[in-house]
């Protein structure tokens, strides 16, 4: 998640308690907004010419959910149950089944009582709880004795600090007394953010992370926010007979091969192969004109170098590949028909370079040397179909994979589980 998103949305939330402290503004005198921003006064009907649930609900909660990116719908119908004790909303963009409650500002206690009720009911999986300041995520767990407790999914998060400050910036709040809460408006509205973003509730109740998104995104174009104008299986260039799920093998192949070779640069074993060095000479000398990146630099790597033993090498190979390691696990092989007739545009090629690969430290320390990313995704997330979509070739991929880490383990020194454990201590 980049500065730029957190600030914008940031921007768009303390706007939307602008307009709703405009509301209470023009609806109520000085002394009750001061109850209400400054203490832990409540909303009355008749200072609002609405019932204050619904005037919090659409002059802050709604607005804050959709700068969230959420979908949902009011008073969902559910066919079970009592139909005067339905949920205020449901979450429609979450593989999970998430309602939410609103009450009145400040008045959370009781939306998070009522969220408990409908998570001890079994229908519904999390619930999310506000009052339109205070926000809660919650799940339901049953300990030894069959009863159900509220467990916390994400850490509760609180924005009347930001609230107050704003209203005072605005003039609508007379104080005799500094705010004691630490932090500024954009800090409290960046934590709350970026703890109750959709992407970071999906993750939390999912186990998806940003790295596993992107992936999908690489290879496919699937992922939830799109970073990249074209994902390599729409940019491929395939041989006539090539398969649509073949086309597929070979973006989830390439993709997990530039994050194994990056792994092992990154740990010094293959010290003379720097991808972003080498692509950025290919893409300002003449290379460029002799083909792409990937036929020029990448197939020659992979399969007549790591791939291949040194003594079986050819003479022509590029000299700068001369003390690139053999790697015998087959994941440098080709296991694909036809495999070396696939070529990829540098158009396609840098994107996912610099976006991806290049940026991914963390996760092809501790995300590759777990088994195959694309494995780890399709076990783990739901996004199961990319593998059921290559079955001939899914399981060769995972086992070369596989095989190339043990192969690395168990051949070359500084391996990749030694320094999972060094980054562990």
């Amino acid at each position: 998640m980049s500065s730029q998103e957190i600030e914008e949305a940031t921007t768009e939330i303390r706007s939307h308690i602008v307009d709703f402290l405009t509301t209470l503004d023009d609806q109520m005198d000085e002394p009750r907004l001061s109850e209400i921003v400054e203490a832990d006064g409540t909303l009355q009907s008749r200072n609002l010419g609405q019932t204050p649930e619904r005037c919090v609900e659409d002059a802050l909660i709604w607005p804050i959910l959709e700068t969230l990116g959420y979908e949902y719908t009011p008073r969902p119908y559910y066919p079970v149950g009592d139909s005067d004790e339905q949920p205020d909303f449901r979450i429609d963009n979450l593989s999970e089944t998430v309602i939410g409650e609103n009450k009145s500002v400040n008045n959370f206690e009781t939306a998070q009582g009522d969220i408990e009720g409908y998570l001890d009911s079994r229908r519904y999986e999390y619930g999310l709880s506000t009052d339109g300041f205070r926000w809660g995520m919650y799940a339901v767990e049953t300990d030894e004795r069959g009863r159900a407790d509220l467990v916390t999914v994400v850490e509760e998060q609180n924005i009347a600090p930001a609230v107050r400050r704003i209203a005072r910036n605005q003039g609508l709040v007379s104080y005799t007394e500094e705010l004691q809460e630490n932090g500024t408006v954009e800090g409290v509205l960046g934590d709350f953010y970026q703890t109750f973003n959709h992407y970071g509730i999906r993750r939390a109740i999912g186990g998806l992370s940003e790295f596993y998104d992107l992936y999908l995104e690489v290879t496919t174009g699937g992922g939830e926010y799109q970073h990249l104008d074209t994902a390599l299986i729409d940019a491929i260039e395939e041989p006539p007979d090539a398969s649509q799920p073949e086309k597929l093998a070979f973006a989830v192949l390439l993709v997990d091969r530039l994050a194994f070779v990056k792994l092992l640069a990154d740990r010094g074993i293959l010290d003379r192969v720097a991808l972003h060095a080498q692509w950025s000479e290919h893409n300002q000398g003449l290379n460029r004109f002799r083909g792409s990146f990937y036929s020029q630099y990448l197939q020659p790597l992979f399969y007549d170098a790591l791939s291949t033993p040194s003594q079986q090498r050819d003479d022509e190979l590029p000299e700068m590949f001369s003390d690139v390691p053999y790697l015998g696990g087959g994941l440098f092989e080709s296991i694909l028909p036809s495999e070396r007739a696939f070529d990829v545009p540098d158009s396609v090629m840098k994107p996912v370079l610099t976006q991806f690969i290049e940026n991914e430290e963390r996760t092809l320390v501790n995300e590759a040397a777990a088994g195959s990313i694309l494995e780890t995704y399709t076990e783990e997330f739901e996004s199961r179909e990319l593998a059921g979509q290559i079955p001939q070739y899914y399981a060769d991929i995972v086992d070369a994979y596989s095989a190339e880490i043990e192969y690395v383990e168990s051949e070359i020194e500084r391996t990749l589980r030694s320094f999972a454990a060094t980054e562990a201590q």
